[in-house]
């Protein structure tokens, strides 16, 4: 059972990390990088062992004993819920991480969450009787139409598997206080930290908000920002959604969408609506310079969005379009309800101010 834990500088640990290292920066790799950040002060070694399955198929064939000893597992796991395609995918992709914690024997394992494949990783652990703590992306089984990998062969069977996962670390932090709510109410113990960015993206962030303070805000931008990852169902069907409901809207503000595939959205290009598609880093911080606000259209999930925090840290206001309860009672920190029809009103009001209080960092 999950308990209050404190991490210690006498224990060496193990960090394995679903978004490790990964180019495209989306919310889940910045989550990542706050926890590296947030254990680099401990004897902690960092791996990302999910690869892809052309190279696991090949470390396979390298390392036969840790391939037997994750098909021996999925075989087992195949009559508790994961399907076929499950017991395939993890008895190859289990090899690299059957390598590295053999590798890492004498370190206590420090588990990511993120995506579906974990779930079976915190299963696997519990059937070596390993001890592991894990970092809570959000609670998988709660995703809306998160199908997208199928390890498993039901969503009764994933609910079930990944709450026995909870139930088998020695300590669980959540993203925010929802999903530790809801593990409450699963008796599940466990610790909230919130997101922060990590320094070298908060350097960003500082820069764009002193920017905007001193001269930005002065020029009366007229363009709204709408951001997301299309891959994430409910940011893509909550994108979806905003677009719609803003062009129906007679507003003297125009509509800026960017984000990873929100190329699939161009066809609703119009006078007020300017689909951008992909954007790199660099044309991203342009775009937050100019902004008026965000909006935030996201279908009620748990964890927590991250852009959210970054945007305050930047000081760019924040319009919530959808009952996403995470951002509710939050005006003093610049983020405000709002219907469609109510925007312009909003945006002109003398309440509508960039000198909000901003978040603060956690500490672990």
């Amino acid at each position: 059972m999950s308990q209050v834990y404190k991490f210690s500088l006498e224990k060496k640990y193990l960090l394995l990390s679903t978004f490790l290292n990964n180019k495209v920066r989306h919310g889940g790799v910045k989550r990542a990088d706050q926890i590296k950040e947030l254990l680099s002060r401990f004897d902690v070694v960092s791996a990302n062992p999910y690869l892809s399955i052309g190279k696991s198929v090949k470390l396979s064939l390298l390392n036969p004993s840790a391939f037997l000893e994750g098909l021996c597992f999925s075989i087992v796991a195949f009559f508790k819920g994961i399907s076929i395609k499950g017991l395939i995918l993890f008895s190859f992709k289990s090899v690299e991480i059957i390598k590295i914690i053999r590798a890492n024997s004498d370190r206590e394992i420090i588990l990511e969450g993120g995506g579906n494949l974990p779930i079976i990783v915190m299963n696997y652990l519990i059937y070596k009787k390993l001890k592991f703590n894990t970092f809570l992306q959000n609670i998988e089984y709660l995703v809306p139409e998160n199908n997208r990998d199928n390890y498993f062969k039901s969503s009764k069977d994933k609910y079930f598997l990944e709450l026995k996962g909870y139930k088998g670390a020695k300590s669980i932090f959540t993203i925010s206080d929802l999903d530790s709510a809801i593990l409450g109410c699963q008796k599940i113990h466990s610790e909230t930290i919130l997101y922060f960015p990590a320094a070298k993206d908060l350097k960003k962030l500082k820069t764009i908000r002193n920017i905007r303070n001193k001269s930005v805000l002065k020029k009366k931008s007229c363009y709204i920002l709408l951001l997301g990852t299309v891959a994430n169902p409910p940011t893509r069907q909550g994108m979806l959604t905003a677009i719609n409901s803003f062009k129906n809207q007679n507003s003297k503000y125009k509509l800026k969408v960017a984000g990873f595939g929100t190329d699939i959205f161009n066809h609703l290009n119009s006078s007020n609506i300017n689909i951008l598609g992909s954007v790199t880093e660099m044309k991203l911080q342009e775009l937050m310079l100019e902004a008026k606000c965000l909006i935030v259209n996201q279908a009620q999930t748990t964890g927590f969005l991250i852009k959210i925090v970054d945007f305050n840290l930047a000081g760019i206001p924040i319009l919530i379009t959808s009952k996403y309860y995470q951002g509710y009672h939050l005006e003093r920190y610049g983020i405000f309800r709002a219907e469609y029809n109510q925007i312009p009103k909003i945006l002109s009001s003398s309440n509508f101010k960039s000198d909000f209080d901003t978040f603060k960092k956690p500490k672990l």
